[in-house]
């Protein structure tokens, strides 16, 4: 019997021209000493980018090599895909042969892209491997930007299956509650597949942060939410509820059979260029199973703090507290208000070689490398206080906390800082001020605060005007005093508000995009004798004011009068004080 031998990864890289024999000495020399996979000591060496390492491994895998970019595909070939797909998956069809349809892929070792295309497109499927970068051109120039909307494949389903309702026992009667394996195949039905991967690809595509799979007594509907609004999608006959949440189940790895708890999961998802995390949790309710799908694009994430909307004065307080070598910095706000982002920003600007950094977070939603970063898990008793028990034996200099939610961890955080770390946490609270109004409610002691607090940030998002179809008005008397909009602002001729109006470039909502408002309050020594004397959060805003803070409703009207927001829009998250 012959036997074969399988290439070896190095060899195929000198093949394809990527390393030259020396390089891959060097290598195999490191690799002896570390121990760790050939492919991993050539990107730590340089020698590669990681899709050479990718495509080798495809190759490795017996997967032929192709360059797309030479190839000529017919119309027919084309046609087997539909550009939603092609995206979707980052692939290209190239060749129909006998049946057997090969695909262009970026990501060989992928194979669950294989298994989705042979379910979707009803044929057996055949990888190939190609640049990342060549499919992503290929599908630019030879698919047209139409897609199949999630209304047109949802009809397909229902004149096929129906759309009747399905009562608990007729369900039961199919064996689909009961028997795991039939809601592996329904969820595995080409439509329902469709369907979901549309959804994301237009909630990627609509840079939404959140997916909303509802259940209800007569419907069920799928919404998504876009700057902080929620958008209904597509309303699906009640009786593929079961259907369509069990294929998010079987993406997110859940266990598809239990519908009488909550479930929580996690996936790495490439959707065309898009590199995305998504948070998936599952919520038993009276009429069936809700899922909602958190959505964070890796590839559009911003997190350097110069790029967050700061304005200089707000952006050089930040930077004064966050430099010093011991205290903590507070950001709050509601939740979606932008707290871990600008957390995640600050951690990148204090991220050196000379310092240790750890995290404690619920959940974890961004990785950042050389970052020690710790997922909290109370269902094990691994809670924000005893994981920052924990924490501070691993010699950190900084420590970011996801939030301060009860006394025991306030206190031990207030102890991390007076030991000589940087303490960077978020609170729930609605303003600067009241911040230390809740930390004396949470019945910390005084002198505890005033000896560890250095600064507090509070934020929210308001949408940003559409600048294709934004336009001018004249507001009236009436929506100036509501605004707060002060006289000498009303007689400056030149002074002038903006509001949406609605275009193709924006959906029609008038708004594309958020930008951040921001209240910075340092805690300098006439604030500590305050709090020790326990002010009220009005006084302590009054002089935080008098020293040059502005309250996030003074940022929005600032942005208003810039032209980047609307009064609607700063009326609706922002609080109007007359201190």
């Amino acid at each position: 019997m012959a036997v074969t031998h399988e290439r070896l990864i190095g060899d195929i890289l000198i093949d394809h021209g990527v390393i030259t024999p020396l390089e891959l000495d060097e290598a195999l020399q490191r690799q002896r000493l570390t121990g760790e996979m050939l492919g991993r000591v050539l990107l730590q060496m340089g020698l590669c980018d990681e899709q050479a390492v990718v495509e080798a491994l495809g190759v490795q895998a017996g997967m032929e090599r192709v360059d797309v970019n030479r190839m000529q595909v017919s119309h027919e070939v084309l046609g087997r895909v539909s550009s939603d797909i092609a995206r979707f998956y980052n692939i290209v069809p190239i060749r129909f042969d006998d049946g057997v349809l090969t695909v262009a892929m970026a990501d060989p070792l992928n194979l669950g892209i294989i298994d989705d295309l042979t379910q979707i497109l009803g044929c057996k499927v055949r990888g190939a491997v190609s640049n990342e970068g060549a499919i992503a051109a290929f599908i630019k120039n030879n698919y047209s930007y139409e897609s199949e909307s999630v209304h047109e494949t949802l009809q397909n389903l229902v004149e096929r299956v129906g759309d009747a309702e399905l009562t608990a026992e007729e369900l039961g009667q199919q064996q689909i509650v009961g028997d795991v394996d039939n809601l592996v195949q329904l969820a595995q039905e080409p439509e329902i597949i469709k369907i979901v991967n549309l959804v994301l690809l237009e909630a990627v595509q609509k840079r939404a942060s959140d997916i909303h799979f509802e259940t209800y007594e007569d419907d069920f509907r799928i919404r998504i939410r876009i700057d902080g609004v929620l958008h209904e999608i597509v309303s699906p006959p009640k009786a593929m509820s079961l259907a369509l949440i069990s294929r998010v189940k079987i993406m997110s790895e859940m266990d598809i059979g239990e519908r009488r708890l909550p479930q929580d999961a996690r996936i790495d998802l490439k959707v065309g260029d898009a590199e995305v995390d998504i948070r998936v949790g599952t919520l038993p309710t009276l009429y069936g199973e809700n899922v909602t799908m958190r959505i964070l694009d890796r590839t559009a994430v911003k997190i350097d703090l110069d790029t967050l909307g700061f304005s200089p004065d707000v952006l050089k307080k930040i930077r004064n507290v966050i430099a010093k070598p011991n205290g903590i910095f507070l950001v709050t706000g509601p939740t979606g208000s932008g707290k871990s982002t600008t957390l995640y920003g600050c951690l990148k600007e204090l991220n050196q070689v000379g310092v240790k950094i750890i995290t404690t977070e619920d959940p974890v939603e961004l990785h950042i490398d050389q970052l020690v970063q710790v997922q909290v898990r109370e269902q094990v008793g691994l809670t924000f206080a005893a994981c920052l028990r924990s924490i501070l034996r691993q010699d950190p200099d900084i420590v970011m906390v996801g939030e301060i939610r009860d006394l025991e961890t306030a206190q031990i955080a207030v102890e991390a800082s007076l030991t000589g770390h940087l303490v960077l946490s978020t609170l729930h609270t609605n303003s600067a001020p009241e911040t230390i109004t809740r930390l004396l409610d949470m019945d910390l002691e005084p002198f505890l605060i005033t000896s560890s607090l250095e600064g507090i940030l509070a934020q929210r998002l308001v949408r940003v005007l559409c600048r294709h179809c934004k336009e001018v008005y004249k507001p009236d008397e009436d929506e100036l005093n509501l605004l707060g909009i002060p006289q000498s602002w009303r007689r400056d001729p030149k002074f002038k508000l903006y509001r949406p109006n609605g275009c193709p470039a924006c959906d029609y909502t008038g708004y594309s995009g958020r930008v951040g408002l921001f209240e910075m309050m340092e805690v300098d020594e006439p604030v500590r004798d305050m709090i020790l004397g326990r002010a009220m959060s009005h006084e302590l805003r009054k002089y935080a004011r008098s020293k040059g803070m502005r309250t996030l409703r003074e940022e929005g009207l600032i942005k208003c009068v810039q032209g980047i927001t609307s009064a609607e829009e700063v009326l609706l998250h922002t609080d109007r004080y007359d201190d």
